[in-house]
């Protein structure tokens, strides 16, 4: 009798362990673990499942719970392929929409700070490892370095990719120099020279001459010719204090011309391209919480996402009302990314909020 209640015991302490759902809402306070790598959620970031599985060679299957996850891609021709990239641990692919992960082993481990998928060619990757940006031409399984600094200490920080032209690419680097290929990385040439590092780079998905570049401490930069020539998009939020402090923006992709931008002041919002801004009242005050993450749904630009240190928040009217959501975790959302087919379901990467 007594092995029959350990046993039961057991078997109900194995099926909580590894169902991975946490649930979380605002009347409700639910019990945060210090999880690593991915999330999912399959109700528009209601409640969340730990999707960070492992799949290794052995029996026992392992896990990236451990791994500080800073991007997360989906290949533009499936997209239930997916990569997630991280600060120690290297890539990781999904072939199942992120249901199990597998070390790209090819590619040097380390800090993999961004990585393009050819709309065209998916099995055609770059990736930028410290100093150098990388390109496998078979899906992931080799890799040549085909560009690299001259100094060790100024490394590729964003990467871009014409998805009309994929013979188009673009890297930033820490230096604030914005590179550009025409011909697929063969040869590279300065497009542009910032002060400060290239954070992030988005080539707009209704016009890809449209490219768009997130400058640390500088604010958001826009070029409307393939980076031949750039404007600052600051002036335009010269109403909204320590807007040109960056934090993260997304293009979206149902609305044409339409940016959100977070900063240091707080959301903003643009619907002709950075030209004009307005301000999208939140819960906080302005500046009072750090904006790691921003998504857009691409198919309904109403419905917008982003996460601070301890909190997701979620509207559906355009930042009219916002719902409030715990964090499934004590890490913070790095990535926030609505699933192109499904817009119900977002994936979250987290990572390690270092002040």
């Amino acid at each position: 009798m007594t092995r029959k209640i350990v046993f039961t015991t057991l078997v109900l302490f194995m099926i909580v362990s590894l169902s991975g759902c946490i649930s979380f809402n605002s009347k409700k306070t639910t019990s945060t673990s210090n999880l690593g790598g991915v999330f999912l959620s399959v109700d528009k970031a209601d409640a969340w499942k730990h999707r960070s599985l492992l799949m290794t060679p052995g029996q026992q299957a392992g896990s990236i719970s451990d791994t500080d996850v800073y991007f997360l891609r989906f290949d533009p021709t499936n997209t239930k392929v997916m990569y997630a990239g991280t600060k120690k641990n290297g890539l990781y692919v999904s072939y199942n929409a992120g249901a199990g992960w597998q070390k790209v082993e090819s590619l040097p481990s380390g800090f993999i700070r961004d990585l393009v998928i050819d709309s065209k060619d998916h099995c055609t990757l770059y990736g930028a490892v410290h100093n150098r940006v990388y390109k496998s031409i078979d899906c992931g399984r080799e890799w040549a370095s085909i560009w690299y600094s001259d100094s060790s200490e100024k490394v590729v920080a964003a990467l871009g990719m014409d998805w009309y032209d994929p013979n188009v690419v673009y890297a930033g680097l820490s230096d604030g120099t914005v590179l550009k290929s025409t011909n697929k990385g063969a040869t590279w040439t300065k497009s542009y020279k910032f002060e400060q590092r290239v954070n992030k780079i988005v080539v707009d998905p209704n016009d890809s001459r449209t490219v768009y570049a997130g400058v640390l401490n500088e604010g958001l930069f826009r070029t409307d010719d393939k980076g031949e020539n750039w404007v600052s998009l600051n002036a335009a939020m010269k109403d909204f204090r320590r807007s040109s402090n960056f934090y993260d923006f997304d293009v979206s992709k149902s609305s044409k011309n339409e940016v959100v931008y977070a900063s240091q002041y707080g959301l903003l919002r643009s619907k002709d391209k950075g030209e004009t801004w307005t301000e999208i009242e939140l819960n906080s005050s302005a500046g009072e919480e750090k904006i790691f993450s921003v998504a857009i749904d691409p198919s309904n630009v109403n419905y917008i996402y982003y996460g601070t240190d301890t909190a997701l928040y979620k509207t559906v009217d355009a930042g009219a009302t916002w719902a409030v959501k715990r964090m499934p975790t004590t890490k913070v959302a790095g990535e926030l990314l609505v699933y192109p087919e499904d817009s119900k379901n977002i994936f979250m990467g987290v990572k390690t909020f270092v002040k």
